[in-house]
């Protein structure tokens, strides 16, 4: 199939889910104005169209999408959703768009930068831009945008429109395109609920640039500006989660956004006039000099919550548990039904295809929905039932390159460190790397000293039961994209830039987080930790790895002589 054939594809199965969704949904019954208590923004106001579509099942199956995925396991309070995340956005991006026409009020053409019709524009963006979302949050788009069809369809989007978008904000970008959400958005015309004075607020083009900016797409690139609001390096969506998960998980991160807000502006950047187009003019989100220091507190606490929430150990091991119980269930949604065998009910969701997340909610997938017990796959229904009980994988060895004899002076332990960190993004060389670990383990296991005390054990013991998992560093796409002016335009001369990473060069800041705070890890059951994590010292060990690990690798992990002799194997 071609990516061009690809996106037709999705689009028609999204047309599909969006029909389905909004069959029978009254609109009008819906369509009040309300103000919405947020615990991080206060009282928000929304308007009657924005209703009619939070309330349409679309937007209310985000109220079942947590917004932090399994972390409640680990912070407990992290407990909020997606829904909420989604209102918080909306507030943010409209106190973005108040904020730019207040500096140009002031002008002596008295224009705002926004106007009215583009203002609400935003606000729509807003609302869709996490309606793409599946169960568990990213939990599930790591799962789903891995796939062949998905990847395909990304090459596609980008050979398109030139972004490279997340899988989910593909899935958003799908429905506010798609045929049956732009006939819901005429018949709330057609009711009025859209107020009758701006019949053409959401025209057909208008919910396309709508759809653009989900994706951080505009043809006008003098209206990019409003895409960077929605989905750029300074966004809405950026500001409320940083606050909003750091608040309901516990780490305390603040970053003063009113200082932010009252920096910020839609900035016209400096000509490329080696572009074909002969460089034209193309206007962003920026803030001037004395604003950097506000976008500098931003970035800085986005690398905080990597350390204390993203990348925490515990929550790596959980998602990478559900990772298997999700890849388990689209290999079983996707086997054909062997002939002569009795059709079996199935009590798990298919998921043969990407859009048939869409369709899932964390109700979805959590046992009071599939319960263990009744006909299901046994490899999912072991390790679901091991999350629900919080009976966790154990870790068998910590990854960081403080625990790495000679990285910086050995050139064959750097290179090896190197091939090791290319598995985060290389599945198919981390599955096989797994896999040897797995084999080796169960040698070991049936070696002469193990094997009759391991032997009811090793039967039960399964590829899924050991986790390899390489965390990507985190990204600071602000500094990259983010130009900032150092003078004000005046007699003629267009003002001067520089790029935010000559300012603030956060570079460094990874770089130290990538030495320091980084951690990867191997997880598995408990039972197995000290045969695992024998056998993956020595695999790292020998070539084309060339690691040597210092013991805090292994002292992290809680395990040594005493713990192997009070492991559960081993006692009596």
């Amino acid at each position: 199939m071609s990516g061009a054939a690809s996106l037709d594809d999705f689009q028609a199965r999204v047309d599909d889910f969006v029909t389905k969704s909004l069959f029978g949904y009254r609109a009008e019954r819906h369509a009040k104005e309300k103000s919405i208590r947020d615990a991080i923004w206060g009282t928000c106001l929304f308007y009657p169209w924005e209703v009619a579509i939070l309330d349409s099942p679309l937007l209310q199956r985000l109220r079942d999408v947590r917004q932090t995925g399994l972390a409640y396991l680990i912070y407990p309070t992290a407990m909020h959703t997606r829904f909420d995340h989604t209102l918080g956005v909306v507030t943010v991006a409209s106190r973005i768009v108040r904020s730019i026409n207040e500096k140009h009020a002031s002008s002596k053409q008295n224009d705002p930068r926004i106007n009215h019709a583009d203002h609400m524009r935003v606000r729509l963006s807003a609302l869709l831009h996490d309606v793409g979302h599946s169960c568990l949050s990213h939990v599930s788009e790591t799962v789903y945008g891995s796939s062949n069809e998905f990847r395909l369809l990304i090459r596609q989007i980008n050979s398109d429109f030139g972004v490279t978008p997340k899988p989910h904000e593909v899935m958003s970008w799908l429905i506010a395109r798609s045929t049956p959400f732009k006939e819901f958005i005429a018949h709330l015309q057609e009711k009025e609920i859209v107020p009758h004075a701006e019949p053409a607020l959401f025209a057909p083009d208008d919910l396309e640039d709508i759809a653009n900016n989900i994706i951080g797409y505009r043809k006008d690139p003098r209206k990019k500006f409003l895409a960077d609001i929605i989905n750029g390096p300074m966004d809405a969506d950026k500001l409320d989660y940083l606050v909003r998960d750091a608040y309901f998980a516990g780490p305390t991160v603040v970053y003063d956004l009113d200082r932010f807000l009252h920096t910020v502006d839609a900035i016209e950047y400096p000509r490329d006039e080696s572009l074909p187009d002969g460089g034209r003019k193309v206007v962003r989100l920026s803030v001037p000099i004395h604003g950097v220091t506000a976008l500098e507190q931003i970035i800085i606490s986005k690398l905080m919550l990597f350390s204390y929430l993203y990348h925490h150990h515990k929550i790596r091991c959980v998602e990478g548990m559900y990772h298997e119980v999700l890849k388990r269930l689209i290999e079983v949604s996707k086997q054909p039904k062997k002939k002569g065998t009795k059709r079996t009910k199935r009590t798990y969701p298919t998921m043969g295809h990407p859009t048939d997340f869409l369709s899932l909610s964390d109700r979805s997938v959590l046992p009071h929905a599939w319960p263990p017990e009744v006909e299901g796959d046994p490899v999912a229904d072991t390790l679901i039932s091991m999350l629900m009980r919080r009976d966790l994988y154990k870790r068998a060895l910590v990854i960081s390159r403080l625990f790495i004899r000679d990285i910086d002076t050995n050139a064959k332990a750097k290179s090896g460190f190197e091939r090791l960190l290319s598995c985060g993004t290389d599945s198919a060389g981390r599955d096989e790397l797994r896999k040897l670990i797995y084999d080796d383990t169960i040698a070991l296991m049936k070696s002469k000293p193990y094997k009759e005390r391991t032997k009811e054990f090793r039967s039960q013991f399964m590829l899924q039961h050991i986790l390899l998992d390489i965390p990507r560093s985190p990204t600071v796409e602000e500094t990259e994209a983010v130009m900032v002016p150092t003078s004000s335009q005046s007699q003629g001369h267009d003002p001067e830039f520089v790029p935010l990473s000559d300012m603030f060069p956060i570079e460094k800041w990874v770089d130290a987080y990538n030495a320091i705070k980084w951690r990867g890890h191997v997880f598995t059951i408990e039972e197995a930790v000290p045969f695992v994590n024998e056998v993956v010292i020595d695999i790292l060990g020998a070539p084309p790895y060339n690691l040597a690990f210092s013991p805090q690798a292994t002292e992290l992990c809680k395990i040594g002589h005493s713990t192997l002799l009070a492991s559960r194997l081993f006692r009596g």
